[in-house]
């Protein structure tokens, strides 16, 4: 029985976690958690340093012709010889991670690194061997691991060594692994595989006694044609059995096939002290998608450690720690450090001998000199110290303070007078700092990759930003692609109450794009319109006037109201005193069925002397009845207004005051104004009895549209995981018992779907 009122259709879900300090002892699993020997739960933070001693070809923007690292690499000796290339690579490898880093790392908030090694800094290739089927050591990879983990165990943080380039290259992704079709892969040669197995003995003799080294990562992201994981399996348990034989101190971590992530075969665990290691990229964060890992750690009652995980935005950074935290699984982001890049907490500059590499190997310039050619070299190896990297803190910031919270801070300090660069709004996330449609990318799930920052620049959020040709207040970077409905956000110091002028530095092509400035949640203008410019980067400055600011308006927001502009800066100029300015109507909205709120350009009186006899609100051209008029008691700037109507979505309303009383805080009186809109806000409701239609849902988590070959065409839903959810706001005509037909489409008879009624107190009554 469905009752005669609004109803709302809900699923709520809860999830927690809980945090341990870590001590000075080896790591162990231990049932379905990672503990020290005290027993302390330990949940690992950590970052892989993807680059170092694995190069990977879209990490130094050279994936259009060299890949992997052996291709990079003849791609440098065909062009400086055998002798440069050595140097780079002792230079690279001296440059690309120092203490520096680690001690960065630990103050940033990671707990340990993943290292991925390449075998050739510890052993020869197969093919390279004097004396076929033996083993010859090198000591550069061991001196490199022995620096980091003594760095580490300065700042007390675990490494987790990853054999990330297996002898032969253990995947058909060469960029990954290393792998030369031209050579007998891991999978195709038995002295490759003994090799590999030698390799992690020696591993395990050099670090068996070192408490810092935190695990053993066995072998990175296979991807290979191994029917049933058998071969995979055999091979983990002879690496596992020749660590044992000198090392039983060690946690061993344990990826599955195809990427980490199919462990067919691997699931009945071989060894007291294993983890499983699954990566995860560009998939939903929903609740949901940890349920295969839930049961993967259940079933074989073995932590889950999520050794790589990254290349997307902050945004998704934020929901997939916090999706993994929720059930203790520890994680290490990839990379630390690529060229040119907004995703990692550090951006490689690209220099100008460099960039003059990359033209040539891509046929679009000349062959440099050989001087040219080895400048270019050494500039990319410096490029790749911390100290002159480019540091981008909102990353950061997303990966540990978003977790825990949804306030903002500055990105930088604004003060007013001054400037404002429009790239420099709030850390912070979506709906928070700023509101943009498109906020990360969800390829893996939905097939279709998405830029959240259509720029790729300066920042990691769904922000689109790209660098500005503009000559006046310019920090080089401007916001653009905006929508209809975005906003950003910055947090702001007045130095001086008064009126202010404020020069905005902007570019258009066409006439829809428009833009108002709040204070808080108060517009402080109506609406202006930017002219066209011909051009997004042909600039001109719009003037705006009489913004009045005190030192009680914290944050200014930017708000967009139509598209085809970009923005670079506003200069708030004071220009007077409060009294010297009109008070105004400046914009008004529902804040729910029964209240509207109007918003002043000046903060008002507190409290206000105006009755509800000097406003008029009128709905669809009716005049409605009034029953108080109260100052907003958060929001100064604006007064709300109840009325005696249940106001729905699609009513036209519009405001208008006349009167004598109203005041602001500087006994200046407000204007009359004369039927103003008023944007409605409020939701539309479904009308029951009546059909919805999937796609038209106001709340949802997990939900993909496409679009539909059912009749009628549109779109439908899809994507859908256990916990999705919709939410649709519903009215009820009449009473009564309803029956409920669903339109569906699946490949197998195990989907369900349950209705859920939510009254207005959200209780649920069905």
């Amino acid at each position: 029985m469905i009752s005669k009122l609004s109803q709302i259709v809900v699923f709520l879900f809860l999830l927690s976690c809980s945090h341990s300090a870590l001590s000075q002892s080896f790591l162990k699993a231990t049932g379905k958690v990672i503990t020290n020997q005290e027993g302390d739960t330990i949940l690992l933070r950590g970052m892989g340093l993807g680059g170092w001693m694995v190069q990977e070809g879209y990490m130094l923007q050279t994936s259009e012709f060299a890949s992997p690292q052996w291709e990079i690499r003849e791609t440098i000796e065909d062009l400086v010889g055998v002798e440069e290339t050595n140097q780079f690579y002792e230079s690279w490898l001296r440059n690309h991670v120092t203490k520096t880093d680690i001690d960065s790392l630990k103050s940033w908030g990671f707990n340990h690194v993943r290292l991925p090694m390449h075998y050739n800094l510890f052993t020869l290739p197969i093919q390279e061997e004097p004396v076929e089927g033996e083993n010859t050591w090198l000591e550069k990879g061991f001196e490199l691991t022995d620096s980091l983990i003594s760095w580490c165990t300065q700042n007390e943080m675990y490494v987790v060594l990853d054999l990330h380039a297996a002898p032969g290259g253990q995947g058909y992704a060469q960029e990954i692994s290393d792998y030369n079709p031209a050579f007998p892969s891991l999978w195709e040669s038995d002295e490759n595989k003994n090799k590999t197995v030698a390799l992690w003995r020696r591993i395990a003799e050099r670090y068996k006694d070192q408490p810092w080294v935190g695990a053993y990562d066995l072998l990175n992201e296979p991807n290979w044609d191994l029917p049933g994981g058998t071969a995979l399996r055999a091979l983990y348990i002879d690496i596992t059995e020749a660590i044992r034989e000198v090392d039983d101190k060690h946690l061993l971590i344990i990826e599955g096939n195809w990427f980490a992530n199919d462990f067919t075969g691997l699931t009945n665990p071989w060894d007291s002290n294993m983890a499983y290691g699954p990566h995860k990229y560009w998939s939903f964060n929903n609740p949901s998608d940890n349920n295969w890992l839930i049961e993967l750690r259940d079933n074989n009652d073995v932590p889950i450690y999520l050794g790589e995980s990254g290349e997307n935005s902050n945004v998704w950074f934020r929901d997939a720690i916090k999706l993994l935290e929720s059930e203790g699984f520890g994680w290490a982001w990839w990379p630390e450090k690529k060229v040119e890049s907004i995703s990692g907490p550090l951006s490689m500059q690209k220099g100008i001998q460099y960039q003059r590499l990359l033209d040539y190997w891509s046929e679009n310039a000349s062959q440099p000199s050989d001087a040219d050619a080895i400048a270019g070299l050494q500039e990319l190896a410096e490029s790749a110290r911390l100290e002159n990297c480019i540091f981008q803190k909102d990353v950061i910031d997303a990966m540990f303070r978003q977790v825990k919270t949804d306030e903002t801070l500055p990105f930088t300090q604004h003060t007013i007078p001054g400037i404002i660069h429009l790239s420099d709004y709030d850390l912070g996330t979506n709906g928070y700092a700023y509101l943009d449609e498109v906020t990360g990318t969800y390829h893996e799930t939905t097939g279709e990759f998405t830029a959240w920052n259509n720029g790729w620049q300066y920042r990691n959020d769904g922000v689109d930003i790209e660098r500005c040709e503009d000559n006046i207040n310019t920090n080089g970077y401007n916001i653009g692609w905006v929508e209809e409905g975005e906003w950003t956000k910055y947090s702001v110091n007045i130095m001086e109450e008064g009126v202010y002028d404020v020069n905005l530095r902007a570019s258009a092509s066409g006439t829809n794009a428009s833009f108002t400035l709040a204070a808080g949640e108060s517009d402080l203008t109506k609406t202006y319109y930017v002219p066209n410019s011909n051009g997004f980067q042909n600039w001109q400055t719009v003037n705006i006037t009489d913004i009045v600011l005190t030192p009680n308006d914290q944050s200014i927001y930017f708000k967009n109201l139509g598209n085809g502009a970009n923005y670079s800066s506003l200069e708030f100029i004071k220009v007077g005193e409060t009294i010297e300015v009109s008070s105004v109507f400046t914009a008004a909205e529902t804040i729910n069925k029964n209240t509207i709120s109007v918003s002043i350009s000046k903060p008002l009186q507190s409290p206000i002397n105006a009755t509800k006899d000097d406003f008029i609100v009128t709905i669809n051209g009716m005049e409605i009845p009034i029953t108080s008029v109260q100052l907003d008691p958060i929001n100064h700037r604006a007064f709300l207004i109840d009325v005696d109507f249940i106001m729905k979505y699609g009513h036209f309303i519009k405001v208008s005051y006349s009167g004598n009383d109203l005041e602001t805080f500087d006994n200046v009186l407000v204007n009359n104004f004369s039927q103003e809109d008023v944007h409605n806000t409020l939701p539309f409701y479904h009308p029951i009895p009546g059909k919805i239609e999937a796609e038209d849902y106001e709340i949802q988590s997990g939900i993909e549209l496409e679009n539909t070959t059912d009749d009628g065409g549109g779109q439908n839903i899809g994507f859908l995981d256990t916990e999705d959810y919709l939410v649709y706001f519903i009215n009820v005509a009449q009473a009564g018992t309803y029956q409920v037909d669903f339109r569906t489409a699946a490949e197998s008879e195990m989907g369900e779907v349950e209705l859920q009624l939510i009254d207005g107190v959200n209780t649920t009554v069905l």
